[in-house]
């Protein structure tokens, strides 16, 4: 924009001054003029920008903007005009009689392809930030971390629950899909520490007391079934409960949380913070009833017939996937699910010293170092491909290398050897990597000639996890399924059972628990539009989600402070507590199931959160500049800006 002195005209006022005193370009009265082919009517005096808004014909323009302090003028409404040699910009030039205008040409675009980069150049926001966007849960990441600056906690974590009801389970075990978009990396290569920050505000939330949920919405009368109290479930009924629908959570075990409480391990996820809060989502008039079955204690139709006016289905995928291997149903050989429900549940195990667990995902590396917590001293990860495409985050492994797991890499198994029925070893063959499979992830190829043996006490399979549908009697509802799964109306998570509705790992398969969570979110938005008399229209543009397009605009940054790693317990003190605990009795008082990360104590939490760049906008999807950046292709690092650190 044009920010000369006080007084001093602009170059569009001193256009038509030049016009209305006579000099050359004067328009005395309406004229015709010739826009992209398209013949139109001119008023007196109107600029050639006018006269094509008036006739519904775009010419990008941002100079009246006055949020907009480009360096000299717009630029972006420049045009061609027959018969000039350099483009014109159609706001400060009056149309005449016979004009031809052309307002987009090769030149056109990249004119204003680096003017929209000069814009940018100075500018701080993505339309939503990355992080958002990757965030299954949808979580106001930059919003949460500036109230965590404000020291304001209870309301960084109100802010949280927004979309995310357990912010204290999932600070501790996301695998922190946002953390890899973050445009912190431009900076120092390492993005903000944005999980550890949910835990940090979650737990001086809940040491505060303060509230960080909202009042349901007045009764509505409606009641709602949620079959499995998992993530998703727990996550559905929080949002139905604060629509003001009563709410009604059927759990088959005898405590809720799911893969939660039986899948992931105390030193992970202590039951206490789970404890909080499901109690918090309960305290809402959720109802919980335990140890209810599916097909043993009730059935869809009968919840029906109790007067429940809609169904959520999120039953999760707890079943381990078969393994089709020569001996894997003999003594010693088991699920790594199975056996950390046993271990979480408080119940027996002895799985020897020697212990392999297959796999390369998260329950494989929660497996391993349980296996080393219970008294296991040689415990091996044995995966197909190498460490770089394991599923478990790279922290997870890392942690395993500090606990003393050995990494059998590059290797699958091909038998297990059975001796009186119990199983003694497993034979494995190595494998090299070919070409890319339907994972993206470079296929596993045996080795002819390879094949070895080791000896072990306990074999652990983490090789996958199912849906168990079975119990839902599909053949006699009539319920689909596919592939295993439940089937459903992707744009409005219905079955094809009216008024059920399902998500989460039943529908996905085996997931993330913050994408479980999400799913739980959008189930219960699904729900509320159906019980209020949504059709299906209605329903899919209740949980529709816009997916935004990024473009880079480079990256400043206030503070320079290093990323702020998450402090641990050391290897050497867990390694004498595996020593000396074992596996007695309850995990929470057990030595060695003491939490493993130990969080951020507040200043580091404040350094942290000033390194976040903040980059978001409140003006996404209103604003031009996004539009016009998108259309024309602009949002690189060519210009850093004038205030772009280095």
């Amino acid at each position: 924009m044009h920010e000369g002195p006080v007084g001093e005209k602009s170059p569009r006022e001193a256009e038509v001054s030049q016009n209305e005193a006579g000099m050359p370009g004067m328009s005395l009265g309406p004229c015709r003029l010739e826009i992209d082919g398209k013949s139109v009517e001119a008023m007196a005096g109107e600029t050639i920008l006018e006269a094509a808004q008036r006739a519904g014909i775009e010419i990008p323009a941002m100079c009246f903007d006055p949020r907009m302090k480009p360096t000299g003028d717009c630029e972006l409404c420049s045009v061609s005009v027959a018969g000039e040699k350099d483009l014109v910009k159609a706001c400060m030039v009056v149309a005449k009689e016979g004009m031809t205008v052309e307002t987009i040409n090769p030149e056109l675009k990249t004119l204003r392809k680096d003017r929209l980069n000069t814009y940018l150049s100075d500018h701080n926001a993505y339309c939503q930030p990355p992080c958002t966007a990757a965030c299954p849960a949808g979580i106001d990441i930059a919003g949460y971390i500036d109230l965590i600056l404000q020291k304001d906690y209870a309301g960084s974590t109100a802010l949280i629950k927004e979309m995310l009801p357990l912010p204290g389970v999932l600070g501790r075990v996301c695998p922190r899909p946002c953390e890899d978009p973050c445009r912190r990396v431009q900076i120092d290569g390492k993005p903000v520490a944005i999980c550890a920050l949910k835990r940090f505000a979650a737990d001086k939330a809940a040491e505060s007391g303060l509230p960080t949920q909202p009042e349901p919405k007045p009764a509505t009368g409606k009641r709602v079934a949620v079959i499995g109290a998992g993530p998703t479930g727990l996550s559905a009924a929080y949002y139905l409960a604060l629509e003001g629908h009563k709410v009604t959570l059927f759990e088959e075990q005898e405590k809720a949380g799911g893969m939660l409480r039986f899948g992931i391990p105390p030193y992970r996820l202590p039951n206490n913070v789970l404890d909080q809060e499901i109690n918090d989502i309960l305290s809402l008039g959720v109802e919980l009833k335990t140890n209810q079955a599916m097909g043993r204690d009730y059935q869809i139709e009968t919840l029906k017939d109790d007067g429940y006016d809609a169904v959520y289905l999120s039953i999760g995928a707890m079943a381990a996937k078969p393994t089709g291997l020569p001996g894997d149903d003999a003594e010693g050989v088991m699920s790594a699910i199975k056996f950390l429900a046993d271990v979480n549940w408080n119940k027996t195990v002895d799985i020897g010293k020697r212990v392999i667990v297959i796999g390369g995902g998260f329950t494989a590396a929660d497996a391993v170092r349980t296996a080393r917590r219970v008294g296991a001293s040689d415990v091996t990860m044995m995966y197909r491909r190498t460490r770089k495409e394991m599923s478990a985050a790279a922290h997870e492994i890392h942690e395993c290398d500090v606990e003393g797991i050995k990494l059998e890499l590059l290797t699958a198994p091909v038998s297990i050897k059975v001796e009186n029925g119990r199983a003694v070893g497993i034979t494995s063959q190595r494998m090299e990597l070919g070409e890319p499979d339907e994972s993206g992830r470079r296929r596993p190829v045996p080795i002819p000639g390879s094949e070895y043996y080791t000896p072990a006490d306990t074999i652990l399979m983490a090789i996958g996890q199912d849906v168990d549908v079975a119990a839902l009697k599909e053949d006699d509802l009539g319920l689909h399924k596919k592939w295993g799964t439940i089937e459903v109306d992707e744009a409005t998570m219905m079955t094809n059972l009216p008024g059920v509705f399902s998500g989460g790992d039943c529908v996905t398969g085996a997931a993330t628990v913050v994408e479980g969570v999400g799913a739980g979110r959008l189930g219960a938005f699904a729900i509320n539009a159906y019980l209020n008399g949504a059709d299906e229209a209605g329903i899919a543009a209740a949980i529709f989600q816009h997916k935004p397009k990024f473009f880079d605009i480079g990256a400043k940054a206030k503070s320079l402070a290093p990323m702020n790693d998450m402090p641990v317990l050391d290897g050497e003190g867990r390694l004498k507590a595996f020593e000396n605990a074992g596996h007695g009795g309850d995990v929470d008082n057990d030595e060695a199931f003491r939490e493993v990360e130990t969080g951020f104590t507040e200043e580091v939490a404040l350094e942290e959160a000033g390194r976040c760049l903040m980059c978001r906008c409140q003006a996404t999807g209103v604003c031009d500049l996004q539009r016009l950046s998108i259309e024309y292709g602009a949002g690189t690092k060519t210009y850093l800006g004038k205030e772009a650190w280095k």
